[in-house]
């Protein structure tokens, strides 16, 4: 089995039962463990973005650093150059975390203006959860670089999500008192650093190792820019979040965190390929040709589409009757996982062009685009939320307008410099099936006189299991043929 197949395996093992895991958490546990505590858990969505968006900061661009430079250098070089990397974000992370125990609580209160005090005392939890996350990337770079990206779904996936839902539970019923919720959420991020730090611990430099100061200038210049690019994304990523904060409060992220997360189901696919194509992209982007990477680009567009749609056609169809499983506050999120969704299948259309522009020589072009969709996410989140008032249904619609702005650009880059793109005829009969169906089997609650569960089910399977079947006798997925028949040869 190929390392590609091995952890791409692992990884979606984990994501599947991670999926569970938030699913559970997201849609039942939760809403009603802070039923009238909303704020709350508000505050945890927004704690953890603030974590992302200044983790990518900190580490002044190491994580991508530590991708692109280390595969250039042999082996027994890497330790060196890795040394100086991690210099570089060392000295980020100690003055960001410096100017936030200065500056903090002056920046905290702009969060939201009708949630200051809650804000104000958990300012230490921000700080903390920052450090956590950007030591965070640090390891799951080293990993990544070492292709277990298996290992990285599985602490992301089944202990961080399996550890919220019991902490959930236990708020639920009881056992966990709500002041001590947000500490114990903080504890488990610990530990997930601790499960990433000891397997990446092999790849750390040794003390002998000394640093090649000749080549710490290039180092720190394509950190410095990885600062601007790539942070610029992660950021236009969580802005949705912050401003749905800041100008309809804390008790309204949860009701967006909800619809959002319905969406990302539709991202399943995607995110157990991502990371293993990422790695592969890196190590071949210098020894392939453009035939090569372009057959890479249109497979993993087309498998990552034909699952996504599938998926997405699914929790389509049974929406109506799952709607009635969640409490009356979260209901009506029809356009935020319409949004979500479709903009979850645009950027799967774009996995591995993504990663083929950022490791090329022509990576400088992505701070442009990255800088114009910070701009553009927020001139449409404040155009969606505070001009126009759409509420969390303009959120999404800002969002899916961000992920078409920034994708087109990538796409019309990586195909002006390299002629790749991820397009194949295929796809557009596979949107007409996936649509079609989807649309067929989005009956109304009660149609079958069955419990909202079964009928969502079964709704959701019908709708689903019609994709893959038309798309597998029509040809669109050579892959799994061809993986039944090495165990079955009799297979057609």
């Amino acid at each position: 089995m190929s390392v590609i197949a091995k952890q791409s395996g692992l990884a979606s093992i984990a994501l599947g039962i991670g999926l569970m895991l938030g699913a559970a958490n997201t849609m039942f546990v939760l809403p009603r463990a802070f039923e009238g505590n909303e704020a709350v858990w508000g505050l945890l969505r927004i704690m953890t973005s603030w974590g992302m968006i200044c983790s990518s900061i900190f580490t002044l661009g190491a994580p991508p650093a530590i991708l692109r430079f280390l595969n250039r250098y042999p082996q027994a070089e890497r330790g060196k150059h890795l040394k100086a990397i991690l210099l570089i974000a060392g000295l980020g992370i100690v003055a960001g975390l410096t100017m936030i125990s200065i500056w903090g609580p002056a920046w905290i209160v702009q969060l939201s203006e009708q949630d200051t005090v809650l804000l104000k005392n958990n300012l230490q939890g921000f700080i903390t959860i920052i450090a956590i996350m950007s030591l965070m990337a640090l390891f799951r770079a080293l990993l990544t670089l070492k292709l277990k990206t298996g290992l990285i779904a599985w602490v992301d996936e089944i202990w961080q999500k399996g550890s919220y839902l019991i902490l959930g539970g236990a708020l639920l019923l009881g056992y966990l008192p709500l002041e001590y919720f947000i500490p114990a959420y903080i504890a488990s991020w610990f530990i997930s650093l601790i499960l990433l730090a000891f397997p990446a611990r092999g790849t750390l430099p040794s003390t002998g190792d000394t640093i090649d100061w000749t080549q710490f200038r290039p180092l720190l210049d394509f950190s410095l820019f990885s600062l601007f690019a790539g942070g610029a994304s992660i950021i236009a990523n969580q802005l949705d979040y912050v401003m749905i904060g800041m100008y309809l409060g804390l008790e309204e992220v949860p009701v967006y965190t909800m619809g959002f997360f319905i969406g990302s189901v539709v991202a399943m696919p995607m995110r157990a390929t991502q990371r293993i194509v990422s790695g592969v992209v890196a190590t071949k982007i210098h020894n392939s040709s453009n035939a090569e990477m372009q057959k890479l680009s249109q497979n993993s567009a087309r498998v990552n589409f034909l699952l996504m749609a599938s998926i997405m056609a699914g929790i389509w169809a049974g929406f109506q009757p799952f709607q009635l499983l969640l409490p009356e506050k979260y209901r009506g999120l029809e356009i935020v996982f319409l949004c979500i969704g479709m903009s979850k299948i645009v950027a799967g259309l774009n996995t591995s062009n993504n990663s083929h522009l950022g490791f090329s020589d022509h990576y400088r072009i992505m701070l442009p685009i990255n800088l114009g969709l910070v701009v553009f996410t927020l001139f449409s989140n404040y155009l969606f939320l505070v001009i126009l008032e759409m509420g969390i249904a303009g959120a999404a619609l800002a969002t899916f307008g961000t992920v078409l702005w920034n994708n087109a650009w990538r796409l019309l880059v990586v195909w002006r410099k390299f002629r790749v793109h991820p397009f194949t005829w295929s796809l557009l009969p596979m949107s007409l099936i996936a649509l079609a169906v989807g649309w067929f089997f989005n009956w109304e609650a009660g149609t079958f006189g069955a419990p909202p569960i079964f009928e969502a089910i079964a709704l959701g399977s019908l709708a689903s299991g019609t994709c893959l079947v038309t798309f597998y006798a029509l040809g669109f997925f050579p892959e799994l043929r061809s993986a039944i028949k090495h165990r079955l040869p009799w297979w057609p």
